[in-house]
């Protein structure tokens, strides 16, 4: 095994699509870029980054309207599609590996399924499928994890989001996703290493704009047909634990002609903070892969 090199990330503000772009990159090597989650939130996958940026030059980058990126409306999926390919273009790539973690996966598929020729490889890191029933499961999967009382206090929270003002929306999600945070890992010990988002606002219009889009999408039946037609070689990466159900991924990477599925015992939502050795190993493999 190599000995770790912490390579200190390069930060700078990209003007890309008419907008400024918080964006650090690492390594060297062919570029991979990665894509965080939310939508709303800000990026947090430089442990991701560190294990692989001795293969690849590794670019991050808060999304439109999320930490240290400009805040400028439109909120929907062509825009953070248009942004991530002008991110491309200023750092003069052809095309580029996309990897992405939760709704960062569902945009680096969004970003594939437009621009086939500009991906060398996808990974799609956790995300929820393209099936809409997933919602269902996941909301069984994640009440089965939390303890009656959390539930209720569930339950009690989402009734106060319909109405609540902007500054108790903020309190209430707060609440919310700290008692959801328990629901997202195999060993609820590694709580204290999961990242931190109360390092930046989220963004909480915006999650709501992208995630109601997002579920069109998924509701209006085009995504199979589409994603039946990407070659690009894809990897699959989940958890066992994670809550969002298991089979919608599985059955993305059996509807992708070139897809492959691959399960991390023991690992949640965040399978590189409980099996880091595991995630590294399976990212390795797939970059290096000769197909």
């Amino acid at each position: 095994m190599r000995q770790e090199q912490h390579r200190r990330p390069s930060e700078r503000h990209i003007t890309a699509n008419g907008v400024s772009l918080w964006t650090a990159t690492q390594g060297t090597g062919p570029p991979v870029v990665l894509c965080h989650g939310g939508p709303g939130l800000y990026d947090y996958l430089e442990p991701v980054a560190s294990m692989i940026d001795d293969l690849a030059t590794v670019h991050r980058y808060d999304q439109r309207g999320c930490g240290r990126s400009q805040d400028a409306p439109p909120y929907d999926i062509a825009t953070f599609v248009a942004d991530l390919d002008a991110l491309r273009a200023h750092w003069g790539y052809h095309a580029w590996t996309v990897v992405g973690h939760s709704w960062g996966a569902e945009l680096a598929l969004m970003y594939a399924l437009r621009h086939p020729e500009r991906v060398g490889r996808l990974v799609y890191l956790s995300g929820t499928g393209i099936d809409p029933a997933w919602h269902a499961e996941y909301r069984r999967n994640r009440a089965a994890k939390l303890t009656p009382g959390d539930r209720q206090r569930l339950r009690r929270l989402d009734e106060r989001r319909a109405t609540a003002s902007e500054t108790d929306l903020a309190r209430i999600n707060h609440e919310r996703s700290a008692l959801l945070a328990r629901t997202e890992y195999f060993d609820v010990t590694k709580l204290k290493q999961m990242p931190r988002y109360d390092r930046f606002p989220v963004n909480v219009a915006l999650n709501a704009t992208l995630g109601a889009e997002a579920n069109r999408l998924e509701e209006s039946g085009e995504l199979p047909a589409q994603v039946a037609e990407l070659t690009v070689p894809t990897l699959v990466l989940d958890g066992e634990a994670d809550p969002r159900p298991r089979w919608a991924r599985a059955q993305l990477a059996e509807q992708l002609p070139n897809g492959r599925h691959v399960t991390i015992p023991r690992a949640g939502h965040e399978p590189w903070i409980e099996q880091p050795q595991a995630t590294r190993q399976a990212l390795r493999a797939f970059l290096t892969a000769s197909d």
